[in-house]
Parts: C-alpha cells; sequence; structure tokens
C-alpha cells in the first residue's frame, strides 16, 4: 500500500515539472492602449458666476487605437472644490458628459480643480486631464436691473467693474418668490458727518420690501421691513423707502412712517400721513416724496400728495410726527388740486426743483405739470411753474416719465417713442425703438458723499436710461442708455445696450 501511495505522489510531481517545462510562451502579452489628453487650459481659468461660459476641447493621443471604433470613448467633466481652512471634505460637481466641455457657470465661488475623465470603452480604463478653475461673482459695480418675468421680480446685475461691461444673471435666485416688483431704492446715512454713506439698497415688491446684501446677494429674511417697524401692519405693502438728510421715510399706499437719524438705526413707530390736530384721520398717498435732493440741511421741507383729498401736502416742519397744509402763498396753481396723481420726481436743477403731473378726474382727462422749488428750512414749496400739457402728443396715455437732473427737461414715453420738453415749450421725440415697447424711462441721482462729486458719476446721472420690451418670450427686455445734448431737439446717442431682462421695472447703479 505504501508503495502504491509513493509512486502516485511520484506520477503527480513528474506531470506537473513537464506542464511547467513544457510551457514555452502559450500567452499572448498585448501593450495597453494608453491616452495622453492635452489641448487643455494650462493657465488657471477665471470665469464669473451666472456669466462666463466654460469651455474646454480636448485632444486625444492614443499608443493603440488603429481609430476603427470613433466612439471608443467616454467623457465626463467634473469639478472638484479644493479645500479651504478648516475643511475635511471635497466637493464634486458634474459639469459636463461630451466631448467638448460648453458649461454656462453656475458653480459657487471658489477654486477648483476640473478633471477631464476620459474612459476606453474596450480595456475599461480611465484617463484623467486636469486644470485649474476659479469662480467669482462679479457684483461690486454696476447697473442693477428690476425686471418683471411673469408677474414675479427678477435682478440682474450689468456689471461695469471690468473692461468690457457683462451681465450677471438671476442674482436673487435663492430669493423666495416676489410677486408684483416695483422699484429698487438707495438709502443712505444722511446725518451731518455721515452725509451720504453707509450706502443700502432696497427691492420693493408687493409681497416684500427688504434690504440688499449686495455683497453675496443671498436671501435673508432677517432684512425684511418688518424687522425696521415696530408694528407691522396685516394689509402694509410698501411702495417706497427713502431718506434724506436727518430723516428716513418708508411709504405705502396707506401708511406713511418717518423717523428722524441722529447717526442711530431707524425704527419705524406709527403712522404720520394725518394732519396735525387730527389724529387718527389717515389719509392715503402717492409713492414719490418730493424733497430738495440737492441740498445738506437738516430739515428739508418734504412734500407728498394727499390721494384722498387730491391735494399736496407736507411732513410738519422740524420732526417726524404728522402733516401739514401747504403754507407757502399759492401763485400759479392751488395746493388743493382736486386731480389724481400720474407722477412726482426731483432734480438737481435750480437748487433743487420738484416735478409733478396730475390729471383730471373726469374726460377728456388732461394732465397739468406742476413744478415747485424746494428751500430748506420749513419755507413750503415755492410754486416755479404751471402748464396744462395740451398738444403734447400722446402725453396722455404715457405711464413712464423723467426728469433730467440738471436741466428743465421732462421725459415721456408712449409705445416706442420717446418724447421731451422744456418749460418753454420746446418740443422733441429723440427715440423710436421699432417693434418694442418703452416701460421705464429714468435718470439715477447721485446722492453720496463721495459720488456727488466724482466726474464718473455726475457723467452716469446725465445718461438717460431707457428699458423697453420686444414681442415675444419671457426674457425679451432690453436697458440701453442714452448720452444727451447739451440743446433740446438734437441728437440723443446710445452708449449702450444690454438685453436678456424681463420686463423692465427700475434701474439703480450700484456703486462700489
Amino acid at each position: 500500500m505504501m508503495k502504491n501511495i509513493l509512486f502516485l505522489i511520484t506520477l503527480f510531481i513528474t506531470v506537473v515539472l513537464s506542464a511547467c517545462f513544457d510551457d514555452k510562451g502559450n500567452y499572448d502579452y498585448h501593450e495597453i492602449n494608453e491616452l495622453q489628453i492635452t489641448g487643455l487650459p494650462e493657465e488657471l481659468q477665471v470665469k464669473y458666476r451666472n456669466v462666463d461660459t466654460l469651455r474646454a476641447t480636448p485632444v486625444i493621443e492614443a499608443t493603440a487605437d488603429d481609430g476603427s471604433m470613433p466612439d471608443r470613448y467616454s467623457f465626463k467633466w467634473e469639478a472638484v472644490s479644493e479645500l479651504k481652512a478648516g475643511e475635511t471634505q471635497t466637493t464634486s460637481y458634474l459639469i459636463g458628459e461630451e466631448e467638448n466641455l460648453s458649461y454656462f457657470v453656475e458653480l459657487p465661488d471658489g477654486e477648483y480643480n476640473v478633471n477631464c475623465l476620459v474612459k476606453d470603452t474596450i480595456t475599461r480604463v480611465t484617463w484623467k486631464g486636469t486644470f485649474k478653475l476659479r469662480v467669482t461673482t462679479q457684483l461690486n459695480e454696476g447697473w442693477l436691473v428690476l425686471s418683471d418675468v411673469n408677474g414675479n421680480a427678477r435682478l440682474d446685475l450689468i456689471s461695469m467693474s471690468a473692461k468690457e461691461d457683462m451681465v450677471v444673471r438671476d442674482i436673487l435666485q435663492d430669493a423666495p418668490e416676489l410677486k408684483g416688483p416695483k422699484r429698487i431704492n438707495s438709502v443712505y446715512q444722511m446725518y451731518y458727518n455721515q452725509w451720504g454713506t453707509d450706502l443700502r439698497f432696497y427691492i420693493v415688491t408687493e409681497t416684500a420690501t427688504a434690504a440688499l446684501d449686495v455683497a453675496t446677494y443671498q436671501w435673508d429674511e432677517a432684512n425684511e421691513i418688518r424687522y425696521e417697524m415696530l408694528e407691522y401692519p396685516a394689509d402694509f405693502s410698501a411702495t417706497n423707502r427713502t431718506a434724506g438728510m436727518g430723516w428716513e421715510l418708508l411709504v405705502s399706499d396707506k401708511y406713511v412712517f418717518g423717523g428722524t437719524t441722529f447717526g442711530q438705526e431707524v425704527l419705524f413707530g406709527v403712522p404720520i400721513n394725518y394732519l396735525t390736530g387730527d389724529n387718527g384721520n389717515y389719509f392715503n398717498v402717492a409713492s414719490a416724496v418730493g424733497v430738495n435732493t440737492s441740498s445738506t440741511a437738516m430739515y428739508n421741507d418734504i412734500i407728498l400728495y394727499d390721494t384722498s383729498n387730491k391735494r399736496f401736502v407736507k411732513l410738519a416742519t422740524g420732526g417726524m410726527r404728522n402733516c401739514e397744509l401747504m403754507s407757502v402763498k399759492e401763485s400759479l396753481f392751488s395746493w388743493e388740486t382736486g386731480k389724481d396723481f400720474v407722477w412726482m420726481e426731483n432734480s438737481l436743477y435750480d437748487g433743487g426743483t420738484t416735478y409733478a403731473i396730475l390729471q383730471d378726474t373726469e374726460a377728456p382727462y388732461t394732465r397739468y405739470l406742476y413744478v415747485m422749488g424746494m428751500p430748506s428750512f420749513g419755507a413750503g414749496g415755492a410754486q416755479k411753474k404751471f402748464i396744462e400739457l395740451d398738444g403734447y402728443p400722446g402725453i396722455e396715455n404715457a405711464t413712464c416719465f423723467a426728469v433730467h437732473p440738471n436741466n428743465p427737461w421732462v421725459f415721456y414715453a408712449v409705445g416706442n417713442t420717446v418724447y421731451y420738453f422744456d418749460l418753454e415749450g420746446h418740443k422733441a421725440e429723440p427715440i423710436h425703438l421699432d417693434s418694442e415697447t418703452i416701460t421705464m424711462l429714468k435718470f439715477n441721482l447721485f446722492r453720496g458723499i463721495n459720488s456727488a462729486y466724482d466726474p464718473v458719476c455726475n457723467a452716469l446721472q446725465r445718461k438717460l436710461i431707457v428699458g423697453s420690451v420686444k414681442s415675444g418670450g419671457e426674457l425679451n427686455g432690453v436697458v440701453r442708455t442714452y448720452d444727451l445734448p447739451t440743446v433740446i431737439g438734437d441728437d440723443f446717442v446710445e452708449s449702450t445696450m444690454h438685453s436678456g431682462f424681463g420686463t423692465p421695472v427700475d434701474v439703480t447703479y450700484r456703486e462700489k
């Protein structure tokens, strides 16, 4: 038995050794298909969020590919965040699955490694090429454009921080749905040595009014206007948020809240839209506020239009307690107008001038221009001019107006045409926009202590801003600026034009 076992072991070893010595190269060795990815950017790519498109076209060099399979490789592009101080984990974003990358940049601001991953579907080996990317948001200077998209507010920025203008789209995309966009207001700290500093921006809509964080444009519920008020009426919907030397106002059609500023934050208390001695008998007001924008005096007269009783009134001199009837002598028109409010705006002309357009309450609804001087220290608004606007083309149908900051020129738009006139009756129609409807006219006044004397700002505030909309589509709004002549009737020059907005509602310059 033992001999048989030894024989079997010997036979097994012999067979195994024989097999080993007989293997003289039966394996077929193949060279792997190695890839080299070139053509990617060699320098850091700097792109602006919601503005730029990141593009890359890789060149694939293969060591063992005869080209007989055009779809041999699959592609994936990923952006991997670089670790910041205190972070322990990176974040990866899939930004493309085509051979050639074309990605509209929506990544959060930061530094990234962009990987081009190329998989050989035969060998199942993935090869990688990489380049650096920095994403930033260019939001420190330019025109903020508030527009209406299907009844909701949208905010874009025409950035002027780089060598060429670029449009940063939908910068409030993290905000809740804001219905009924009305305006964007800039509000300064306006108290003596702080005059025109601490610039704040407010977006005003039917459903919310809030301060904007113009550093990040991240929406924060704590910035809503209710947190600036001691009481928040259930039916409150702001129409204006403004400020002047030593005062701030918060206006709606039913309520006016005021506060005096002495270097401290204002908290709006009780409504002040009632006459002295008539507490509780509140009247409705228009959204516009008449004031001398060229004055740095403490107690400028502030004019409101009482829409309930159809009259001009002013805030009580020396405080923010209530309102008073206009006391200055009537020379051209009655302060008790009996007419419906249309528009009111301020200019720097002639030491500070306020313009208002009112109309009759019955057909043919004739409109009238009221021109008022706005002196300081409770002197009351002086009456400068009163014009019946008869014979001004289409003005009875005009819905948007503007006044030149330095000249006595009043602008209005009807359909696709801009008209303007001076106080002596000279008229012109300088702008016709084919196949468009004009929705907004504006001059942007700079009131900050740093910008008021800046030549660039002075040039910008003399530009007429025209918002219009083309027919068809949602984002068919256009914003243009025009350089104006010095003589009425001379040609206007279009200086900038940007498109892709909703229906333009308001434009305000975002300073650095």
